[in-house]
């Protein structure tokens, strides 16, 4: 397989960024890949996946490709103060992927977003904003930023909020994943299935319970998969089970020989 390290220019950032690509060994001429966006967490960057995770032998055996954007600590949205990593990870980014990589599908059908902690908040916040470009999401240990306590202390916890999202309630903004989904429901937009996964040791696992009550309650809009696995936390190697968990959700078989 190829893994691919490159730094691009983003126009929406406008600065170099980071971005690596991994493809199968063999491609063949014309085909199109499936490609699993994969973002993550808050405390790392995009080469974790690579060295936490199986992903590189699973891209080889199920023959798609990984793109791994960073965003550093920007949770994957339009931050109040600071850069527009949304409109770079779900519209600058692909557009440059797509146009430099001519092996991997442009198809929303074949384009499936993923991540882990805070970005599995990210990429659910990236599919229900852009269910036109991507049909599947696997987010894991993903809670809703506009559920979590916030107190405007001072404290270098509640400055980086502010940064990110701002200091007031953010239920009724596009920070928050419930409104999202309210307005992906009154626009009628193309169906997305979500695969969501929690480990029932997870610090966050209450705010993760009310993603999946909000979307279990609405299950006549969404095709949700719910998966909570016992005595697993924040931690690796659950993310590494639950990353082949999505994989084969996604429909992403082992290639036979």
């Amino acid at each position: 397989m190829a893994v691919i390290n490159l730094n691009l220019f983003s126009m929406m950032l406008r600065f170099g960024t980071d971005v690596t690509v991994v493809l199968p060994d063999e491609i063949q001429k014309n085909e199109k890949l499936a490609c699993v966006w994969l973002y993550h967490g808050g405390s790392g960057d995009h080469t974790d996946w690579l060295y936490h995770t199986d992903l590189v032998d699973e891209v080889e055996k199920r023959h798609f490709a990984a793109v791994l954007p960073n965003v550093n600590e920007s949770c994957f949205v339009n931050m109040n103060i600071g850069g527009k990593y949304e409109s770079y990870v779900a519209k600058e980014l692909p557009s440059i992927i797509w146009n430099m990589f001519d092996c991997i599908s442009k198809d929303r059908e074949k384009n499936f977003v993923s991540g882990l902690s805070n970005g599995g908040y990210g990429c659910l916040h990236t599919i229900l904003k852009y269910p036109d470009k991507f049909s599947k999401v696997g987010a894991f240990s993903a809670g809703d930023k506009a559920d979590a306590v916030f107190l405007n202390d001072g404290s270098e916890k509640s400055i980086n909020r502010i940064r990110l999202f701002g200091d007031g309630d953010l239920h009724k903004t596009e920070y928050g994943l419930t409104y999202l989904a309210d307005l992906f429901i009154e626009k009628e937009l193309p169906k997305i299935q979500i695969y969501h996964a929690c480990g029932s040791l997870d610090p966050w696992l209450d705010m993760n319970h009310i993603v999946r009550d909000y979307f279990l309650e609405h299950k006549d809009y969404f095709d949700y998969t719910y998966d909570e696995m016992e005595n697993y936390g924040h931690e690796w190697k659950f993310w590494n089970i639950e990353l082949k968990k999505f994989l084969d959700f996604a429909g992403l078989c082992e290639k036979q020989n």
